[in-house]
C-alpha cells in the first residue's frame, strides 16, 4: 500500500516530510496518517536532523484537516475513544513542537493541519490566493482537539484566536501575517530555500505589531481584570451569536482563557482539557447533527452524469435586471464568467447594473476585493435591451414576471438569436419546468436553477429537472451554480418544489394561529426559541408578502384544499403591502429597511403594522397557545410536507431534503433537518401528533402513507 508521507534527508542535514495522500485530491489526517507522521519524525530524530520541514505534495493545498469519516465513527462510540484519539494527536504535534520544525504552507489549511502547522516552531506561508488558514471545527460542533485552541491564543494573543476558532473562519497568508499566524510569507517556489535558512539560524521576517494592539494583547492576557472583561464580553458574543443553542463556543473559551493564563510547564493540563471538551462535545447530538450536514452537503456535489466531455457554459445571459437578476448577474460576473443582463427597460436596466457595481462596491468595503479586481469583475457585465446581444449565450437564466406566458415567451424570443443549443434555465420559484419546456426547440435543455432572495447572501439552489430536462443539462445546471458558490439540492418538478413547498404551510400556519387570536409576538418568540433565524412573519416580510402570498396561491392549486389560503390574506392582499422591501408589511419599517421599535425594559418590542392588527383581532377566536403548542403547529406542518415530498420522490434523500431546510430557509442546524427533527421525538409520535392535529387543525397536518408505514414498522429516516 502506498504511503501517505515520504522522507527525505538533506545534504544539509535537514529533513522534508512530505504529505500526499494518495488517491485524494486533498491531503487529510486519520490514525493512519498520523502514525506515519510520527514514524517520520522519530527517524529524524534518529538521524539528528537539525530541523524538519513539513511541507505538502498537493498542488492547492496543505490539508483540509482531520477525516471526518474517522469522527463520524467515533461519535457511536464512547467519549473516551474520542479523547484517546485527541491524546494520540496531541502526542505526535507534541514532538514536532520540541524539534526545529517548520511548516511550508499552500493551498487550503484547516483543522487539523492548521493544528500541525501551530505545532511547528516556524511557520511560512504563500502568498497565493488558495491560501486559506483556519480552524473550522466549532462548525462540526467540538473545538478543535490536536492544541490549536491552547497554542492559538498563546500565539496571537486570546481576543484574535478565540475570533478564529469561535467563528470557524479562514484567513487567507496576508491576514494570517498580520495576526502573526504565520512568520514570514514565501513564494511557493522558495519554499525549501528559504525554509533552510530559517531552519539554520535566520529570523524570519514577522510582522510588526502596532503599539495599541500590543497594549492590548498585554492587558487582556496578562492582566486579571482584562481577563474577566475579555471573559464577559466573549461570553456574550457568543450568545448573542448562538443564543445557547451550540455547546462548543463556550466550551472552547474556557480553553482559551485557561490557555493564557496558564505558565507554560504547566501546559499539560491545559492541553488534556481541550482533549476532554474535544470528547465531551463529539458525541453530543448536535456535533452528529452537524457532522451529517457536512456528509450531506459532500453528497450534495455528485452529479449524476459525467460532464468531462460536455461544454461547459462560458456566456451567460441573464434575463430581468430586478433584484434576482441582479444578484445572478452580479454572481456570475465574480466568478469570472461573462454575462449579459437584459431587461425590456433601460430605467429597469441601469438600475440593475448599479444594483451589481453596488455589490462589488461592498466587497470593496468589506476587503474582500480590491478595487482594481472589483473593476475587473464589473467589466465582465454587458447591460442591453436587445436579445441580439445574447446570441453567444451558453446559457440564459431568466428572472422576469413569474408568469408561465411571460417565462414561454422570452424563452421563444431566445430561440431566434440562438442558433446553437444552449440551457434555458428558470429562476421561477413555483411554476413547471415541464410545462416551460413545451414548443422549445430543444425541451431536453430547460432546467429549473432556483436561487434564493439576496443571491449574494443565501447559500442555495434548487436545480428542477422537468420531465424532458436531460441527465447532462441537470449536471451542467448543477456544476454551474456550485461554481457560483453555492449548494445545491435536485429536486423534482413538483408544486413549489421542496423549499417552498415545505415553507408555505409553516408561513400558512403561522397566519392562521394569528387569525384564530395567537398573539403574533408569542409565535415569533416560539420560532426563535425553536432556533429559526428569524419568526415566520419577519420571514413571510423578508419574502415579500406578494410574493408569499403568489405561492402559497399556487400551492393550492397544486396541492389542493390543504394549502387554501387563509382568510385575512386576502384582506392582507388589499393593503398593498410588501413587506420589508415596500417599508411596511406585517411589521412597520424605517427608510433603511429596519423593523421599527421601542425599548422596553431594555430590550427591543418590534412593532406590528396596526392595520394587520386590526384585520388579525377581526378574526380573533380568542385562542392562546403554549411555545410548545404553537412550535408543534408550525414545525409538524413543515413535517407533514416533508414526508410528502420523500413519499413522491420530489427529492430522493432525507439527508438532500434536510439539507434544503437548513441552507434554504435557516432551519437550526443544530436540529438537523426536519426528517432529523422527526427522527429525534420519534416517528410514531410525530405521526400521532399529526394525526391528532389533523382532526382538530385542518387537513394539512393529515400524515401520509409513507409516514404512517415508518412509524407501524418502528422505522426512522436515518436508519
Amino acid at each position: 500500500m502506498k504511503k501517505a508521507i515520504s522522507f527525505e534527508l538533506q545534504s544539509n542535514n535537514i529533513a522534508i516530510i512530505t504529505i500526499d495522500l494518495p488517491d485524494s485530491k486533498v491531503n487529510l489526517l486519520s490514525r493512519d496518517t498520523m502514525l506515519e507522521l510520527d514514524q517520520c519524525i522519530e527517524e529524524a530524530k534518529s538521524k539528528n536532523a537539525k530541523g524538519i520541514i513539513v511541507c505538502s505534495g498537493k498542488e492547492d493545498n496543505f490539508g483540509a484537516g482531520a477525516d471526518v469519516q474517522q469522527i463520524r465513527a467515533l461519535q457511536n462510540e464512547p467519549p473516551e475513544h474520542c479523547y484517546e484519539a485527541s491524546k494520540m494527536g496531541k502526542e505526535v504535534f507534541a514532538k514536532l513542537a520540541s524539534l526545529n520544525s517548520l511548516a511550508a504552507v499552500h493551498g487550503t489549511c484547516l483543522g487539523g493541519f492548521t493544528e500541525l502547522a501551530l505545532a511547528c516552531k516556524y511557520r511560512i506561508a504563500s502568498p497565493d490566493k488558495k491560501t486559506q488558514i483556519g480552524v473550522p471545527e466549532i462548525q462540526l460542533g467540538f473545538v478543535p482537539g490536536w492544541g490549536a485552541t491552547v497554542r492559538l491564543p498563546r500565539l496571537i494573543g486570546a481576543e484574535q484566536a478565540f475570533k478564529l476558532i469561535s467563528t470557524g473562519k479562514n484567513v487567507d497568508a496576508k491576514k494570517a501575517y498580520k495576526l502573526g499566524v504565520v512568520d514570514q510569507i514565501v513564494e511557493k517556489d522558495n519554499f525549501i530555500a528559504e525554509a533552510n535558512e530559517i531552519l539554520s539560524g535566520k529570523e524570519p521576517k514577522r510582522a510588526s505589531v502596532p503599539i495599541d494592539k500590543s497594549l492590548r494583547r498585554f492587558f487582556i492576557d496578562k492582566t486579571p481584570i482584562g481577563q474577566a472583561l475579555f471573559a464577559k464580553m466573549a461570553k456574550g458574543a457568543v450568545y448573542a451569536a448562538t443564543k445557547g443553542k451550540y455547546p462548543a463556543p463556550p466550551e472552547a473559551l474556557k480553553v482559551v482563557l485557561k490557555a493564557i493564563s496558564t505558565d507554560e510547564d504547566k501546559l499539560d493540563s491545559v492541553f488534556d482539557k481541550e482533549s476532554q471538551a474535544f470528547a465531551k462535545l463529539a458525541t453530543t447530538p448536535v456535533s452528529s447533527n452537524l457532522v451529517n450536514i457536512f456528509f450531506a452537503q459532500t453528497e450534495s456535489k455528485k452529479t449524476n452524469f459525467d460532464t468531462k466531455n460536455s461544454e461547459k457554459p462560458k456566456v451567460i445571459g441573464v434575463l430581468g435586471a430586478g433584484v434576482m437578476g441582479a444578484g445572478i448577474a452580479q454572481a456570475a460576473a465574480y466568478k469570472g464568467f461573462e454575462v449579459y443582463l437584459k431587461d425590456i427597460d433601460q430605467a429597469a436596466l441601469d438600475k440593475g447594473v448599479q444594483t451589481v457595481k453596488g455589490l462589488f462596491d461592498n466587497l470593496v468595503e468589506k476587503g474582500r476585493m480590491s478595487e482594481s479586481e472589483a473593476k475587473e469583475k464589473f467589466a465582465l457585465l454587458k447591460g442591453t435591451l436587445s436579445y441580439n446581444d445574447m446570441s453567444n449565450c451558453d446559457i440564459v437564466i431568466e428572472a422576469v414576471l413569474e408568469k408561465l406566458s411571460v417565462k414561454e415567451a422570452v424563452r421563444a424570443e431566445l430561440e431566434k438569436v440562438i442558433t446553437k443549443p444552449f440551457i434555458f434555465a428558470s429562476n421561477t420559484s413555483s411554476l413547471s419546468i415541464s410545462e416551460m419546456a413545451k414548443g422549445s426547440r430543444h425541451e431536453d435543455k430547460v432546467v429549473g436553477v432556483h436561487f434564493f432572495n439576496p443571491v449574494h447572501k443565501m447559500p442555495l439552489v434548487e436545480i428542477v429537472r422537468g420531465d424532458k430536462t436531460s441527465s447532462e443539462t441537470e449536471a451542467l445546471a448543477q456544476e454551474f451554480a456550485m461554481k457560483l458558490g453555492k449548494t445545491t439540492v435536485i429536486t423534482g418538478d413538483a408544486p413549489g418544489f421542496v423549499v417552498n413547498r415545505i415553507l408555505a404551510p409553516y408561513m400558512r400556519e403561522a397566519i392562521v394561529m394569528a387569525q384564530d387570536g395567537v398573539p403574533m409576538a408569542d409565535i415569533e418568540k416560539a420560532a426563535l426559541s425553536f432556533g429559526m433565524p428569524m419568526g415566520p412573519f419577519a420571514l413571510l416580510d423578508e419574502v415579500g408578502l406578494d410574493i408569499a402570498s403568489h405561492v402559497i396561491k399556487t400551492l393550492h392549486q397544486g396541492l389542493g384544499e390543504r394549502m387554501v389560503p387563509p382568510a385575512v390574506m386576502a384582506e392582507i392582499d388589499n393593503l398593498k403591502l410588501l413587506g420589508r422591501k415596500g417599508k411596511k408589511g406585517i411589521y412597520l419599517y424605517n427608510e433603511k429597511g429596519d423593523r421599527q421599535f421601542v425599548k422596553e425594559k431594555k430590550k427591543k418590542r418590534y412593532l406590528f403594522n396596526p392595520d394587520v392588527e386590526a384585520i388579525m383581532a377581526k378574526h380573533s377566536k380568542g385562542l392562546k397557545k403554549t411555545a410548545g403548542e404553537i412550535q408543534d403547529r408550525l414545525f409538524l406542518a413543515m413535517a407533514a410536507e416533508a414526508a410528502r415530498c420523500l413519499e413522491e420522490k420530489v427529492v430522493t434523500a432525507p439527508s438532500q431534503l434536510d439539507l434544503a431546510m437548513i441552507f434554504g430557509i435557516g432551519f437550526p442546524p443544530f436540529v438537523g433537518g426536519i426528517c432529523r427533527y422527526m427522527d429525534s421525538m420519534g416517528v410514531a409520535l410525530a405521526y400521532q401528533k399529526l394525526s391528532y392535529l389533523a382532526q382538530v387543525a385542518g387537513l394539512n397536518y393529515e400524515p401520509c402513507k409513507l409516514l404512517e408505514e415508518m412509524a407501524m414498522q418502528r422505522k426512522s429516516f436515518y436508519q
